[in-house]
């Protein structure tokens, strides 16, 4: 037998990678996947937020704007911004009625303790349940967005 031949030899039975080393990179490609996947999930969370925030504050400006124009807030209790949209547009035009989630934003109108007349806005975060309490803290997506007479007072920013 030449070399040339042993060498051939030699080499038919090490062509190709063995099913540990396939499975290792296998592994170590999904590992780096998941804390890619983790990431983009989080800016698309902090995306949705920035959106509501500016969402919130347009429909804060539209109905100081009514406020101002008419003297008084919209009536009514809770209730979503798309139940007083259309008396709130004809002094502000068009207000958006949903957040960065696709949840509805929520408008309540209040009365401070010196009488005066106020109210709230509020996003329910990435779940779209109400946490029940205006803590003024902020933990994460799914805490309340809270505007109050056009000051935030539950939010990240």
């Amino acid at each position: 037998m030449t070399v040339r031949e042993n060498h051939r030899n030699n080499r038919r039975g090490e062509a190709g990678y063995s099913m540990v080393e396939l499975m290792i990179v296998l592994v170590f490609i999904s590992i780096i996947a998941g804390i890619a996947l983790n990431a983009a999930m989080y800016a698309f969370d902090v995306s949705r937020l920035g959106r509501t925030v500016a969402e919130i504050r347009c429909v804060a400006d539209a109905i100081t704007k009514y406020q101002t124009d008419n003297s008084s807030l919209p009536g009514g209790g809770l209730q979503p911004v798309s139940a007083i949209a259309a008396t709130v547009r004809m002094s502000a035009g068009v207000i958006p009625t949903v957040d960065g989630w696709n949840h509805p934003i929520y408008y309540e109108p209040l009365t401070t303790a010196q009488g005066a007349a106020t109210f709230r806005l509020y996003s329910y975060g990435k779940d779209g349940a109400a946490d029940g309490v205006v803590t003024g803290t902020w933990l994460d997506f799914y805490t309340d967005i809270v505007i109050e007479g056009g000051s935030f007072v539950q939010t990240r920013w």
